[in-house]
């Protein structure tokens, strides 16, 4: 069965986004955000409707810093879903899931293929952590504290009880934490 692995950048008071939607706090310059390695794990994308607008959708990669134009370039043809209650189609080459989220991700879960990695929004976040489908929580911890946002954890209806498997502090001073949540560390050694 593919993981679904949850990586976002975090601001180490919660936030993942600042107070207008900003991520210019993100601190990427050491070297850890090599987009082709951080991409080659995985070969299908989980979002929201917001994130994959934001992101998942971008056409227009020739004018970015090379960083950015590799990862968008990369990202432009896997397999992506975008999880949304509003929309029933979304532009680009995404599938819409709209309805029976836990039995659509098991079954995508199900099929050959890498790790999935999930890449957001905060909505649908909480959905997934609630329905105790995310298999990895990788956090990247940038050392700003933003006072206002968008909160990571705001709403999730019960207490997540995480292993650290790994935790790696980079030049920049960003803090990369790797989580397993616990329900998957019991089913491991059944």
């Amino acid at each position: 069965m593919r993981k679904v692995i949850f990586e976002s950048a975090v601001s180490v008071d919660g936030f993942i986004e600042g107070p207008n939607g900003e991520f210019d706090w993100w601190n990427f310059y050491d070297g850890y955000y090599n987009a082709l390695a951080f991409l080659s794990r995985f070969d299908t994308i989980f979002y929201g409707r917001k994130a994959y607008e934001r992101f998942g959708a971008a056409d227009k990669t020739e004018e970015l810093p090379e960083g950015q134009r590799q990862f968008l370039e990369a990202v432009r043809y896997m397999r992506k879903y975008v999880f949304s209650r509003a929309k029933k189609h979304v532009a680009g080459n995404a599938m819409v899931v709209s309805d029976n989220i836990e039995a659509e991700v098991n079954r995508i879960r199900e099929e050959d293929g890498r790790s999935i990695w999930f890449c957001g929004g905060a909505e649908i976040f909480r959905t997934f952590a609630d329905l105790d489908l995310i298999d990895e929580y990788v956090l990247t911890i940038h050392p700003v504290v933003l006072r206002s946002g968008k909160p990571l954890f705001d709403g999730i209806k019960k207490p997540l009880n995480l292993e650290l498997l790994d935790k790696r502090n980079l030049n920049s001073g960003v803090v990369k934490l790797h989580y397993r949540p616990q329900s998957r560390i019991d089913n491991f050694y059944v």
